[in-house]
């Protein structure tokens, strides 16, 4: 018989770190119930976890085996097979059993050495029980040590549960979750937000990018960030693995609280600055209370800017009404509009477009201008595929007259629609004599058109000619030779088209006047009602 070396593991470590509370291959060797059985192979397996017991009566016992099983046996069943003995070890192994505890003497003389190779070779614990040691004895001892450790899982995963929450409960935020965390498992602790960002760490040498466990931080299908743990989960007990989910789970809790503060704060402060613009705040104290309140800087001019989403990949944003892409589109568009604008501007969600009030440092268009084009900038960038419109009003120094600047902008975003087209970036500054044709009622420009356009419209809807369109390129180049290429046709029969037009509508090509006319007519048909 090979010499016996008894292995007494000492017993696991700090009472500062949450130690794994599972009964392990070491802890069933201390039993008083084995009589000191001496592990005589496999001792680099002593921390393999037991679960339960089982004994072996017949040779097919790999049918009947579950991981992490302490198996016990006499080896009766394989008493005259010894290459089966040999492969025994290397067959339970294999099905991720913690050990065999063999009680040899009665039906085999000795332990084989080759059971003892292979227990060395795999880690695979071997106790050596001692001839009087009665299996009942030991099933009943080990499932209690079981059900005790079970107790004090249960136990500490309470109380676990128990300091997270109320840490949420008290209104303890990421910071004090990370170092709860960083207590229980004695390592470094890092939270970062969904876009990897770093929230906070208990060490300032812990890097995201470094070696790190990382535990999601989710509600559902969104993800709120993660939480790193320094090292390797490998080194992570059942428990401490149990102790980070837990802290991953209300941290999850709290960025939902505070994403749902944040957006209700946002949402009034919509509200305040919806009846700002809209000229309902008239007392000036109110006003300044609610500056100070929402820590808005209303000490220099601002103007107002308006950005609207026209289309997204083709299809018209009108077309996502109540879908949760439309909401999703909205809320990147007021992203853009924090990051390009800067942390100045003051920003809010309105039902179709996004607000700002844009600080203008000596109240110049050029200011206005730049950071029009910087919005579009952004909005191309986090919105590919979009076409995003513009349109900023006249700064204004006195905050209670913002209100004037937000009605520019809004006609600035709706004339530049027909006048420039969508994706425009339109200050109301540059409107010139389209801001004045806008203010001119519907119900006369209809009919100042029809007098003045009527025939000519008349007479391509009954020939299907396109008169209007020739008369329009012309007068706005006055020039036959350009409107011509324009058009893409004969410089001959540019002129057959004007005499057309001319007889039509009576002689203009030598009038200023009469060419005035047309030209306002022409303009006023693509004027939209405000």
């Amino acid at each position: 018989m090979q010499a016996e070396s008894r292995v007494e593991p000492e017993a696991p470590s700090s009472p500062d770190v949450l130690a794994s509370t599972a009964l392990r291959i070491a802890d069933v060797v201390r039993l008083p119930v084995l009589r000191g059985a001496p592990v005589v192979g496999g001792a680099l397996g002593l921390d393999r976890p037991v679960r339960s017991v089982n004994v072996m009566e017949v040779p097919d016992i790999l049918d009947w085996v579950k991981p992490d099983e302490l198996l016990l046996t006499t080896a009766y069943p394989l008493r005259d097979d010894p290459a089966a003995l040999a492969a025994l070890i290397p067959r339970l192994a294999a099905r991720g059993l913690a050990g065999i505890a063999l009680k040899p003497t009665r039906y085999i003389s000795a332990t084989p050495p080759t059971m003892i190779e292979a227990a060395d070779r795999l880690g695979f614990p071997l106790i050596e029980l001692p001839a009087d040691a009665s299996f009942n004895e030991i099933i009943n001892a080990v499932l209690s040590e079981i059900l005790a450790s079970q107790t004090v899982r249960l136990q500490r995963s309470a109380a676990i549960h128990d300091r997270f929450t109320s840490i949420v409960l008290s209104g303890g935020g990421l910071r004090q979750i990370a170092e709860a965390l960083g207590e229980l498992i004695g390592r470094a602790v890092a939270i970062v937000d969904a876009g990897g960002a770093l929230l906070w760490r208990t060490e300032p040498d812990l890097e995201p990018a470094g070696d790190v466990t990382v535990q999601p931080i989710r509600v559902g299908t969104e993800r709120y960030g993660a939480i790193l743990v320094r090292g390797g989960s490998a080194g992570l007990g059942p428990e401490q693995l149990e102790a980070v989910e837990h802290a991953a789970t209300v941290a999850a809790l709290r960025q939902v609280q505070a994403r749902a503060v944040a957006e209700a704060d946002r949402r009034f402060q919509a509200v305040c600055l919806e009846e700002l613009v809209t000229g309902h705040v008239a007392d000036r104290s109110v006003l300044m209370e609610r500056a100070a309140a929402f820590a808005w800087d209303l000490a220099m001019p601002r103007a107002v800017l308006l950005a609207e989403v026209e289309a997204i990949a083709g299809r018209p944003f009108a077309a996502l009404a109540g879908t949760p892409e439309e909401g999703e589109l909205r809320h990147r568009l007021a992203e853009t509009a924090r990051a390009s604008l800067g942390p100045s501007a003051i920003t809010w969600e309105r039902s179709r477009e996004i607000g700002a009030l844009v600080a203008v440092p000596g109240g110049g268009s050029a200011g206005l201008r730049e950071a029009g084009g910087a919005f579009q900038a952004e909005a191309a960038r986090r919105l590919p595929g979009g076409v995003v419109s513009v349109g900023i009003g006249r700064p204004a120094a006195d905050p209670l007259r913002i209100d004037q600047s937000f009605n520019e902008a809004r006609r600035a975003l709706a004339i530049g629609r027909w006048s420039r087209g969508p994706g425009h970036m339109l200050l109301f500054s540059d409107l010139g004599v389209d801001r004045l044709l806008a203010d001119v009622p519907e119900t006369e420009v209809e009919a100042y058109c029809r007098s003045v356009l009527g025939p000519l419209e008349a007479h391509d809807q009954t020939h299907a000619s396109a008169l209007v369109r020739t008369l329009d390129t012309y007068l706005a180049t006055r020039n036959m030779a350009l409107a011509a290429r324009q058009l893409f046709v004969h410089y001959n029969t540019l002129k057959n088209r004007l005499a057309k037009i001319e007889e039509v509508i009576g002689p203009f090509l030598d009038d200023p006047e009469r060419c005035l006319s047309l030209s306002l007519a022409l303009r006023l048909r693509r004027v939209p009602t405000l």
